[in-house]
């Protein structure tokens, strides 16, 4: 399956990639927060149900708590965890503890944004979460320093308790008011001995302002030092993808709307070339006073840690944040 640190850096490129859209509505949205900054209390809940091409399912829930809880760009709390994974006759359950903090910036997202915490799987605490510091200037470049961590989620790999850490280094530019390119080197250590190293690349052109639409070209590839893993998951020597995206992000009623479709090809050294395809849609904003509701799609046909020409990831997920003031 694909890692959360995907997700992650592909948010932050497609959300910069539009600042030069939605300046304005930023400015008015930070000053409008702002304003309502208050320290208050607020629940949160999360579900998210996903499903691969190989039979596995997992059904990941989370309940916690916010305080301070000034805006969906600043906050503080804690989570607990709990993930069931099934696949034919195989059931295991999962648990983990996060603690959540954010600080950033609405219109450049700089500051920083962080769930770090711990998961018990097969007697073993591994650590997982995301953190994300993100430094701006005022030329247009930007630097972000990503760690992650993750269980590997195929059933061999959950009965080991394997999990990895992902570190990396992303730059960005923007040159002009329409074209951003982004690099990023990255490591990737597994408590199994295993280590990739990977290198991404996307240039991103913002096609129609007035609408948001943007158009991308996403190249990755990651090299693997240990070719060995006892089957646990997909573990190739070389893997490479590269695809074309076209993307959008609208505002309506007080709601963010995004999405993304993208088709391309990866190479994986083993298993020749395959076809490879994305499919994302989020929304995200408020249904009654300051109640959040944030909702979930993806879609994605490309290896993750399981070795299939035809494997894909399906997800669903919903976030509802209730604060008190």
């Amino acid at each position: 399956m694909i890692g959360r640190h995907d997700s992650r850096a592909g948010q932050i490129a497609f959300v910069i990639a539009l600042v030069s859209w939605s300046g304005a509505g930023q400015a008015q949205d930070t000053a409008r927060d702002a304003a309502q900054d208050a320290r208050y209390f607020a629940l949160v809940t999360d579900v998210a149900v996903s499903a691969d091409t190989d039979g596995l399912h997992a059904i990941r829930t989370r309940v916690g708590g916010f305080y301070p809880y000034a805006s969906p760009w600043r906050f503080a709390g804690a989570e607990a965890q709990s993930v069931h994974y099934t696949q034919g006759k195989y059931r295991q359950d999962v648990a983990a503890i996060l603690g959540v903090y954010r600080d950033q910036r609405r219109d450049t997202l700089a500051g920083v944004d962080a769930e770090v915490g711990v998961a018990r799987v097969a007697g073993h605490l591994r650590p997982i979460g995301d953190a994300t510091l993100r430094l701006s200037t005022t030329l247009g470049t930007a630097v972000d320093m990503i760690a992650s961590a993750d269980l590997v989620e195929t059933p061999k790999a959950l009965k080991r308790g394997i999990g990895y850490t992902f570190v990396a280094t992303n730059a960005e530019h923007q040159f002009g008011e329409r074209l951003t390119a982004t690099a990023l080197v990255g490591w990737q250590p597994f408590s199994d001995g295993n280590a990739r190293t990977h290198l991404r690349a996307r240039l991103i052109w913002l096609a129609i302002p007035e609408a948001g639409i943007t158009l991308q070209l996403r190249y990755r590839q990651y090299s693997t030092r240990e070719a060995d893993v006892g089957g646990a998951y997909f573990n190739p020597e070389d893997y490479r993808q590269w695809l074309a995206v076209t993307a959008i992000r609208k505002r309506y009623a007080g709601w963010i709307y995004s999405g993304a479709l993208g088709a391309g090809q990866e190479y994986s050294t083993g298993s020749g070339s395959h076809a490879s395809y994305l499919a994302e849609a989020r929304g995200e904003g408020p249904i009654a006073g300051d109640i959040r509701l944030v909702l979930r799609a993806s879609y994605s046909r490309s290896a993750g840690f399981i070795d299939s020409p035809d494997y894909a990831y399906r997800l669903v997920g919903g976030t509802l944040v209730l604060p008190f003031r």
